[in-house]
């Protein structure tokens, strides 16, 4: 196990526009989505779907839609099944979204669009949860919270397990019904740092095999914050958990002078530290710091540390194993090193669809670029206000954006960009994998070669 530090990332061609070198330490983003923008009615074709409404109707309603393909050899993800051995399950979906500010995170139906539970992130109440990460199969979720700590929970009663000593299973079943810490048999693990002060990135691996077998999930921290959710100059660690167990399997250090967790290089302790996270088909792991300039890759095998030039705010990884980024939208090929950058701004997340598009926040909503050119396509403006920060993609297709503080989970079609919403959360932050969409992409299209 080793770090190499690289001084430059690859080799930047600027696309449709010039744009400046991407920059995860300020929200200060000019202009810079082209295409169309379409009106931020949410019901352009008059579905009489009102202000928050709990249900799907017109062209988002519904479980038909865009299916993933499967590579050879793989259960088909339409053809039902429990998900254990399937690539990318279609029996259910779910979107889940941390409300920081209650210390919960909300499972809601993408295809009913309702809530249908609400769970505490941690034994205090105070987790301030941001990043939710969805397993391959959809079967659980791994939540980060910003002060600490990880918990998993599963997304079906036929998962969780008595645990509360109560006989039976006892689970929250929505918004208004969430259970005290430990009498909520769908937790399955919380796992503590206790010596750290923040954690943000959160990511499980796509597994072994047909039936992802031993998943993992990787996560990062940092420490000497002068306040929760804060870090100071002393490093980061990345760390690998079992995905069944929680347990941490690996642990590795990062010295401070090769991936600075405070970007304001002080020692006022005032560091976000390591931002977003994302796995490729071959479980590395990728990650950003905010504000540092800093992109490293952790290889699942050797647990090798390489670390690039290369800011963000946002980042995922697409089907051809490249990595991109937001703040100003840019995409890393780590096979040729080089690096294309477009011409959308935006402080959040990035979302692969099932029409070869990235889609990332934009100013005012979500846009999506080829995934080839970059060249810009669409804008979906979104009603409210608050920046979009999560950006998701579910196992039908649709789209779902969240606004920082906005009360509603924005669902939209792909193909009319009609609207459906559930309104009901509760200061909501995530832009991480929220639906499973990124690791069941990445899994079931894996790269050639």
């Amino acid at each position: 196990m080793g770090i190499r530090v690289s001084s430059v990332l690859g080799v930047f061609l600027v696309v449709a526009g010039a744009c400046s070198d991407p920059d995860a330490g300020t929200d200060g983003f000019g202009d810079g989505a082209g295409g169309t923008v379409h009106d931020s009615d949410p019901n352009p074709s008059g579905t009489g779907l009102a202000d928050g409404a709990d249900g799907a109707s017109g062209a988002s309603g519904g479980g038909e839609g865009f299916k993933f393909d499967t590579p050879s050899g793989a259960d088909g993800a339409g053809e039902g099944g429990d998900g254990d051995c399937e690539c990318g399950n279609a029996s259910w979906s779910y979107l889940w979204v941390a409300n920081s500010g209650e210390g919960t995170v909300s499972k809601i139906n993408t295809r009913t669009v309702e809530e249908e539970a609400r769970y505490i992130t941690r034994p205090d109440g105070a987790g301030d949860p941001s990043r939710t990460s969805v397993s391959v199969d959809g079967r659980a979720v791994a939540i980060a919270n910003r002060a600490v700590g990880i918990v998993k929970i599963w997304a079906r009663t036929e998962d969780c397990t008595d645990q509360n000593g109560t006989p039976g299973i006892q689970t929250s079943t929505g918004k208004a019904n969430i259970l005290p810490w430990g009498e909520d048999d769908c937790v399955a693990w919380f796992t503590d740092f206790p010596e750290m002060t923040v954690q943000r990135p959160v990511q499980w691996t796509p597994g072994v095999g047909p039936c992802h077998d031993d998943q993992k999930i990787w996560t990062t921290t940092g420490t000497g914050g002068s306040g929760a959710s804060t870090c100071g100059n002393d490093g980061v660690w990345v760390h690998r958990l079992d995905g069944e167990t929680g347990v941490v399997e690996h642990t590795i250090a990062i010295a401070d002078a090769d991936f600075p967790c405070d970007q304001t290089l002080t020692d006022n302790g005032v560091g976000l530290g390591p931002y977003g996270g994302a796995t490729d088909a071959d479980g590395n792991f990728w990650f950003h710091g905010f504000g540092n300039g800093k992109l490293a890759r952790v290889d699942f095998a050797s647990l090798e540390v390489d670390i690039l030039e290369g800011g963000s705010y946002g980042i995922t990884v697409d089907t051809h194993g490249r990595v991109w980024g937001s703040s100003n939208l840019w995409r890393y090929d780590p096979m040729t090193g080089q690096t294309l950058q477009g011409d959308v701004s935006g402080a959040g997340g990035l979302a692969q669809d099932l029409m070869d598009r990235m889609w990332a926040a934009s100013q005012n909503g979500v846009t999506w670029v080829d995934l080839e050119t970059l060249a810009t396509g669409d804008t979906v403006a979104l009603p409210g206000e608050g920046t979009v920060k999560g950006v998701s993609v579910d196992i039908d297709g649709f789209i779902w954006a969240i606004r920082q503080g906005d009360s509603r989970a924005f669902k939209i079609d792909p193909v009319t960009y009609e609207l459906d919403w559930y309104d009901g959360l509760d200061q909501p932050y995530t832009y991480s994998d929220m639906t499973g969409g990124a690791i069941q992409n990445i899994t079931c299209n894996p790269p050639e070669g």
